[in-house]
């Protein structure tokens, strides 16, 4: 009994430690030791001296046009490291610099620090996303996670990445998902989308070095754990719509992967884990390389992943199931990640990257509880193929204008093939392949208009065509051949056109009272699609900041998702039903319905109105503290979906919008002639029969959502002393939101909703860095969600997580052991396990996947070498 109060104690006391003063995620990896060097640079423009700093370092350091616009740099001759020199350059100035292991950021009291900024010392001007101008400023959310911090929060794949951000939902398309599924959420090829604010995986754009990269599978989703985390350089989230700058998919936001630029050296690593419940055992290997040169570098990613599955009877909760159940499927991935750049001449540089992943997985979905997947059940493989390649040309014209041409072509193939077995006898071997392809070339320009107050006006415009394609082939393999069951091809062409102004109106050296700075900002986009129809999208921002600590930004905008090519493409299937005993209440006359479900090639796109306003609070008197809160409104509506929930409630009131009574001859053969199968219910041949009505419940633009929430950020960071600083990090998202499948039927409730996004979620960190050693400690909150599936109904409990990560690294030199790293991560150390839930079918789940994790506590450690 005493030992058990001691440990209630400890927990206790480790978790308020953890929490304390924080609300959000990520710790910020400190730099290694850094080696000395030699510098030669006079007095003179601040800008300048930081390139030459970046350049001679290696080190990139980031920095806005107007931090540095007119600044005066002191001399620097000696030796310093390279945070020493930024240092000394910024001795004076009331800017600051946030050191990180990966990059330095130089900031005024009034801008991010936590958010990129625009400009690059270590390469010409930066597009930050957010924006398509160099030197602008994105007016919405912007969250910036290195590779570094992700590492420093113990973990090592961007899937897993996707999953601990406060504004993501993990359902969707995601391999924790067991195999069955689960509420809206799908396994189909053990991939991991994002999915912000619950909107699905098709209505949040994921980006990859600013450019679009193939589908996955068939929810118009992409595989963000198909790139390795050892070549990225770091992760930008956009949590507000952004169509008028990036088109169709961005309702919910843009997640945009950055890639390492090059590389000096290379890194050898290795990392080994597991669960201690059982099952997740990872084995991860990987080296990066790569050289730099005067005028370029190249830099070269392979990533190794072996994965063991996660099974029911690993688990407690999941006792009552079939043992050999998965859920988490267990991988082999392998992963390839290329980029470079090449300066042609003065004027005229060249970039590539290019990635390549294969994966293989494997799901054993049970149908009983007793015979395992082999007995009755289905035994499911499954192999992942994705490439894309993307180069580009640009050229720096004298005016400050820089036109670009680029490219992208990529395509991922996902095959599952699924023995299914009967009573112990094999039934059928299913095989299915969904195949993704991405052809796309843009043109653009970027540069100044004329000068105001504040700096000069510039103008981003462009114009592109790009074009995927979806193929789906599903049959049954039969005597060495396959007889197909479900097989099509959707192709859409995007042709479009869009334009951003930014209007710099004041600047902090204007010197005006109550107005440090004042920004307008403005973004519209054209885009034809072939099939769909055409959609103009605009976007208006401002910034404003009435003194240097505090500053706000304001965002109105529409955007939109085009529909997918599966809801485009999906066959429309007939049913042929009783009216008077298979409908309740039942078909005003007696006779035939005719029932239609399936996919819709009329289908238009979603549409929805974007508001956000941040507040932003960086005050003087205390360095490194920054503060946003975020206010965000979505309007969505056309959604589409089957509007009539129930076919047996389909002659209900409510749905008469979605039901033909007494239809004509002309119209029960346009209907049947829309179906590509027709299923005889005993209502009879409805060529022949007496149809007195038909049911439209195909998929249609009929449902409206209303999203609204609040996210909260807090970033701190306090030097210690010479030798140790400590890092405070926390964010939290508070989110509502409400569904109406069609104009007559009733408001729902979605956040908060079993296997829905929870209404809280939350992340906290703290970390102290001394020397080459650094601890973090990270706190993890979900919410809980309400079950209302059936009476009565019962809460759902939340979810709470610890996290401790150790990282230490030996001093640089030429010798075996210098230049290593160690971390040691111990995540969920207190083993916390998802709430229990009621199951409505025999072998169901007592979890909810969607929302909350079932690996438990996890051990790994991690070496790498730099060499």
């Amino acid at each position: 009994m005493v030992r058990m109060r001691s440990r209630s104690r400890f927990r206790c006391a480790l978790l308020a430690a953890v929490a304390i003063g924080t609300l959000v995620p990520g710790a910020s990896a400190l730099a290694q030791e850094q080696r000395r060097i030699e510098y030669k640079i006079e007095a003179g423009d601040l800008g300048e001296a930081l390139k030459a700093v970046s350049r001679q370092s290696g080190k990139e350091i980031i920095f806005t046009s107007e931090a540095v616009l007119g600044r005066h740099a002191p001399a620097l001759h000696g030796t310093y490291s390279v945070d020493e020199a930024v240092r000394v350059l910024l001795e004076g100035s009331d800017l600051a610099a946030q050191f990180r292991k990966d990059v330095i950021i130089i900031r005024g009291r009034s801008e991010p620090s936590g958010d990129l900024a625009d400009r690059s010392a270590g390469q010409a001007d930066i597009v930050v996303t957010g924006s398509h101008i160099r030197g602008g400023e994105p007016v919405s959310p912007l969250v910036v996670t290195t590779r570094g911090e992700i590492k420093s929060r113990g973990i090592n794949d961007l899937g897993t990445f996707a999953r601990s951000l406060v504004q993501n939902y993990a359902g969707g398309q995601n391999p924790t998902i067991p195999g069955g599924g689960q509420g809206t959420s799908e396994n189909v090829s053990s991939s991991s989308t994002l999915n912000f604010r619950g909107l699905g995986a098709d209505a949040t754009l994921t980006l990859v070095n600013g450019h679009r990269v193939a589908y996955d599978a068939m929810s118009q989703g992409v595989d963000i754990s198909a790139l390795p985390l050892a070549a990225i350089d770091r992760v930008e989230v956009l949590t507000d719509g952004s169509s008028a700058l990036y088109g169709s998919d961005a309702v919910g936001g843009v997640a945009n992967v950055i890639l390492r630029k090059d590389f000096n050296g290379a890194i050898a690593s290795a990392r080994f884990g597991g669960a201690t419940d059982g099952g997740d055992s990872e084995r991860q290997f990987n080296v990066v390389t790569g050289k730099r040169w005067y005028g370029g570098g190249f830099m070269a990613a392979y990533d190794y992943r072996d994965i063991a599955p996660i099974t029911a009877g690993q688990r407690s909760y999941t006792r009552s199931n079939d043992p050999s159940d998965t859920l988490q499927a267990g991988q082999k991935q392998h992963s390839i990640v290329v980029a470079g750049h090449q300066q042609i001449s003065d004027r005229i540089s060249f970039e590539l990257d290019a990635q390549f992943n294969n994966r293989k997985s494997r799901l054993c979905v049970n149908y009983t509880v007793t015979d395992g997947c082999l007995g009755s059940g289905a035994d499911i493989r499954i192999s992942t193929r994705s490439w894309t390649t993307s180069p580009s040309l640009k050229l720096a014209l004298s005016n400050d204008w820089e036109l670009k041409l680029a490219g992208t072509l990529g395509e991922s193939r996902a095959k599952q093939l699924a023995y299914v077995a009967f009573g112990n006898v094999p039934y059928l071997t299913q095989q299915g392949v969904y195949t993704n392809r991405l052809k796309a070339i843009e043109a653009n320009a970027e540069g100044p208009l004329f000068e105001l107050p504040g700096g000069s006006a510039r103008l981003a415009a462009g114009a592109g065509v790009r074009e995927a394609k979806f193929i789906l082939d599903i049959g049954t393999v039969e005597q060495g051949g396959v007889r197909p069951t479900l097989a099509f091809t959707q192709a859409q062409t995007t042709t479009y056109g869009f334009g951003e102004l930014f209007l710099p109106l004041i600047a902090p050296n204007n010197n005006i009272d109550l107005v440090n700075r004042l920004t307008l900002t403005a973004a519209a986009r054209y885009e034809d699609i072939s099939h769909v129809g055409n959609v103009v999208t605009p976007k208006l921002g401002l910034i404003y900041a009435p003194i240097r600590d505090v500053m706000f930004k304001f965002s109105w905008g529409k955007s939109f998702k085009a529909p997918t090519q599966y809801q485009q493409g999906r066959p429309r299937s007939a049913y042929s039903q009783v009216g008077d005993t298979q409908f309740f209440p039942t078909s005003p006359t007696p006779g035939t319905v005719l029932y239609l479900s399936g996919g819709n090639p009329e289908l238009k796109p979603e549409r929805a109105t974007n508001l956000t306003a941040t507040a932003t609070f960086t005050p003087l008197f205390i360095s490194g503290l920054r503060i946003d809160a975020s206010y965000f409104h979505i309007s969505y509506r056309d959604r589409a979906v089957s509007p009539i929930p129930q076919n047996s409630q389909a002659f209900s009131p409510i749905y008469n919008a979605y039901v033909t009574l007494n239809p004509s001859r002309d119209q029960v053969l346009a209907a049947l002639s829309s179906a590509t199968t027709l299923y005889n219910q005993g209502g009879g041949d409805p060529a022949a029969a007496n149809v007195v009505a038909i049911v439209n419940n195909y998929l249609q633009n009929a449902a409206i959502q209303k999203i609204d929430g609040i996210d909260l950020a807090l970033d701190y960071g306090i030097d210690l002393g010479s030798r140790d600083k400590l890092n405070v990090h926390g964010a939290a998202s508070y989110l509502t939101s409400k569904q109406q499948l069609s104009a007559n039927q009733p408001v729902v409730q979605l956040a908060g909703i079993l296997y829905r996004p929870p209404h809280w979620r939350a992340s906290s960190s703290l970390e102290w860095k001394h020397q080459t050693i650094s601890l973090s400690g990270i706190f993890s909150y979900i919410g809980g969600t309400f079950d209302n599936r059936l009476q009565p109904y019962e809460n759902v409990g939340d979810f709470k997580t610890v996290d401790l990560v150790a990282q230490f690294e030996t001093p640089s030199g030429h010798s075996a052991i210098s230049n290593i790293s160690f971390s040691i991560s111990a995540l969920n150390i207190f083993n916390e396990k998802p709430a229990y839930i009621r199951t409505t079918a025999a072998g169901g789940y007592h979890y909810d996947a969607s929302n909350y994790s079932i690996v438990g506590r996890s051990l790994s450690i991690s070496i790498s070498k730099s060499f």
